[in-house]
């Protein structure tokens, strides 16, 4: 597959890493690292500096990783005393910069072939001028939890416009990708002249993979998240709570901020001293804490795909999870994990507890295959069929 063939794919998502959050969107630029494999992307995305961290203007940072160029643009936008003042100003000058620095880069660079946006706010509000000016279409990838009913925030929950500008940029996409059936479904709910198609998450396996490991006496355990109310965290420490009265001596590994609510959650159960937090880290210092886990834990109210899932299974972890839809796409019961009944603290106690007594049956390299089909060159080879049947369906 000869990537000379084509000019470039403009990228524009919503979220990316960035000075101002590091993490921020880094499954966004996993997708894009992977289908930069087989053909040029270039990622444009705006960050507006409200606290003149980076800049007290505009500043520009730029990076070339083979086929992969990622362009960050950072303009100092201060945080206004009037709320609606401040969100009309910010929209404004995003949309003046933006245009202005399309303008230049397309004259510079040559136009794109197609432009790609991921998460339909805001970045379709320059994709859909994108179209307007120059007459080149875009695609859509959602990955945003907004659309499922269960969903705190929800859709619903947004003022009129950004709502308007949301279902403007669904509706008006040339192609439309969810990241799972589940989260592609609850789209057609809400827009039922919407066809998806599927680009699930993307692992990355140079990173996470399995490697040999001892059993350890104490069951370890890790978690990865926010620990906002998606994740449940009254339940998970409420279970935790009960395996400790057990009896059952365990180590419990979190990546996500603990606030004073969840320092509580955790003295109100006793099990302070057998949790541990951390910090968001770089992927490779993660993998290293989830290689030698027993199972990851991630008991949601609801997810639109699971990185966390595939990347453990990467490393020939199993997981244990809520029993929703989602993790029906991901999870074989048995197999690569256990799908736990929702919402019930003694439910995932008790599956924890089964688990740790039968842990040695799970397939370390079963488990690792499974998620191979979420490896780099797969999803990138699903990217480029994508672009390569739309360029060329003349």
């Amino acid at each position: 597959m000869n990537s000379d063939n084509y000019a470039y794919i403009l990228w524009l998502p919503s979220w990316y890493p960035n000075k101002l959050s590091p993490f921020d969107g880094d499954f966004i630029q996993r997708h894009a690292q992977a289908a930069s494999i087989f053909i040029p992307i270039r990622v444009l995305y705006f960050v507006r500096d409200k606290e003149q961290l980076v800049t007290n203007a505009i500043y520009v940072e730029e990076k070339q990783t083979g086929n992969l160029r990622e362009t960050i643009i950072y303009y100092s936008s201060r945080i206004s005393s009037l709320g609606i003042a401040d969100k009309f100003f910010s929209v404004w000058k995003y949309r003046r910069l933006y245009k202005k620095f399309i303008s230049d880069f397309f004259e510079k660079q040559g136009k794109p072939q197609l432009v790609h946006v991921h998460i339909a706010f805001k970045g379709g509000i320059i994709a859909k001028w994108i179209e307007k000016k120059y007459q080149i279409p875009y695609f859509l990838s959602e990955h945003w939890t907004i659309y499922l009913d269960e969903a705190k925030p929800n859709f619903s929950d947004f003022n009129f416009i950004t709502k308007y500008l949301i279902s403007k940029t669904l509706q008006k996409a040339a192609k439309f990708f969810s990241v799972s059936d589940h989260l592609g479904k609850a789209i057609r709910k809400r827009w039922p002249s919407i066809r998806y198609k599927i680009i699930p998450n993307v692992v990355d396996t140079n990173i996470f993979y399995p490697v040999e490991k001892s059993m350890n006496e104490a069951y370890q355990l890790v978690h990865i998240s926010n620990l906002n109310y998606q994740k449940d965290p009254e339940k998970l420490f409420k279970a935790m709570g009960i395996l400790k009265v057990k009896g059952i001596v365990f180590s419990l590994d979190i990546f996500g901020h603990a606030d004073n609510y969840i320092k509580s959650l955790i003295d109100k159960e006793g099990i302070r001293e057998s949790v541990k937090f951390h910090q968001e880290v770089p992927q490779p210092v993660l993998a290293k804490y989830v290689r030698r886990a027993d199972a990851l834990i991630l008991y949601s109210r609801y997810e639109t795909f699971g990185c966390v899932i595939i990347e453990a299974n990467a490393c020939g972890v199993p997981v244990i999870v809520t029993e929703t839809p989602v993790m029906h796409e991901l999870v074989r019961n048995n197999e690569n994990g256990l799908l736990v009944k929702h919402g019930s603290a003694e439910a995932l106690a008790e599956a924890l507890e089964d688990f740790f007594k039968r842990r040695n049956q799970f397939s370390k390299e079963l488990i690792a295959k499974s998620a191979q089909q979420y490896n780099f060159q797969k999803i990138g080879k699903m990217f480029f069929d994508e672009y390569s049947s739309f360029i060329h369906r003349d």
